[in-house]
């Protein structure tokens, strides 16, 4: 979840297969990845595990490896090195993956001003990258799974942590897997600054492949919040909601699943049921007409989202810490990273979305 900052949208563009790729830093990007060791905790095959297993083992490894994953630093880049081997490790080849770099003004997302980043990421630089795989479906119709997988100068487990654990999890449990759709997972970077990587992302699509997007589902920020939410719809000039249909259906799902999972309180007033906030990387694809569902653990029981009673805020202070969260909060950890990465699965299965809600 991000603090707003100015991205530059004047973007070197790598959206080429990473064979035809010329950028000297992606280069040497993949060839550490192809080069980096996975570990056997983050090497199980997920198909053979419970939902949520695998994605709380990325967790562990993130919050020990890689804290302070702040925009345009190093370790933000190491970061995307160690997707970008998991994905390779994981049933994917080099033709299935691009790197997509561009240019930030802001390399610092703050924490709350009060407080001083906990780290600092290393030598920063005005660049970040996405890193997207495709896993081609049986119809070029394209379901895209989002997570950023920048933070603010914490360990970051929360925000967003969390969302790159579920989706990497997803993408190698379906490396193999028949689907109708094609599913494009992209791990934004520098979403923290002002959502640049998915701005970028978006506005760099053609014709052709903004038409063929039929759903995007974010997630980011699953992990610490008292509820967890689905959010979804549009608010038109009017005022009005429109284009909910698809997070209403994954809620039936959601349902049908027994999933702790729900839609936001009804009646806010800033925030029209069931959306949320344009804080994350969904926005960019709502402004242009794709329907979206946002996987986010929070709270808006008294109308704005604190995200725990208990604590307040996790994301964006010290408290977005894997060892803080299971001390405070037990198997809340577990348990829904468990429910998010059920309830992404049952959704990519699914093979109606284009006809009824796009």
């Amino acid at each position: 979840m991000k603090k707003i900052f100015s991205c530059i949208l004047a973007i070197i563009i790598l959206g080429a297969m990473l064979s035809g790729c010329s950028n000297n830093d992606s280069k040497e990007m993949i060839k550490k990845a192809k080069n980096f060791s996975i570990p056997h905790e983050v090497s199980i095959n997920p198909t053979k595990e419970d939902y949520g297993i695998l994605a709380y083992n990325f967790l562990h490894y993130i919050q020990d490896n890689y804290p302070g994953r702040i925009a345009g630093t190093e370790k933000e880049k190491e970061m995307a090195v160690f997707i970008l081997s998991a994905l390779l490790n994981g049933g994917y080849s080099e033709k299935d993956i691009s790197i997509q770099s561009f240019n930030i003004t802001e390399a610092v997302p703050m924490m709350d001003e009060s407080i001083k980043n906990k780290f600092e990421g290393g030598k920063q630089s005005n660049s970040s990258q996405n890193i997207k795989v495709v896993k081609k479906g049986e119809s070029e119709k394209t379901i895209v799974v989002g997570a950023h997988y920048d933070s603010a100068g914490t360990h970051g487990v929360d925000d967003n942590g969390s969302g790159i654990a579920v989706a990497l999890e997803n993408a190698l449990r379906m490396a193999d897997t028949q689907t109708h759709y094609t599913i494009c997972y992209i791990f934004f970077g520098s979403e923290e600054n002002g959502m640049c990587g998915s701005r970028e992302y978006v506005e760099t699509l053609s014709e052709k492949e903004r038409e063929d997007i039929v759903l995007m589902i974010n997630i980011d920020s699953v992990l610490a919040g008292d509820y967890h939410y689905l959010y979804g719809g549009n608010v038109n000039e009017h005022g009005k909601v429109d284009r909910a249909e698809a997070v209403v259906k994954a809620y039936d799902i959601a349902k049908k699943l027994g999933l702790a999972i729900q839609l936001p309180p009804e009646g806010n007033i800033d925030y029209p049921y069931p959306t949320g906030q344009k804080r994350s990387d969904h926005a960019p694809f709502n402004d242009i007409g794709i329907p979206y569902i946002y996987f986010e653990a929070n709270n808006w029981e008294n109308g704005s989202p604190i995200e725990t009673e208990k604590h307040g805020l996790i994301m964006h202070t010290d408290k977005d810490d894997l060892d803080f969260i299971e001390n405070e909060y037990g198997e809340r950890a577990k348990n829904t990273l468990t429910d998010y990465s059920t309830l992404l699965y049952s959704l990519l299965q699914e093979n109606d979305w284009e006809q009824e809600y796009k």
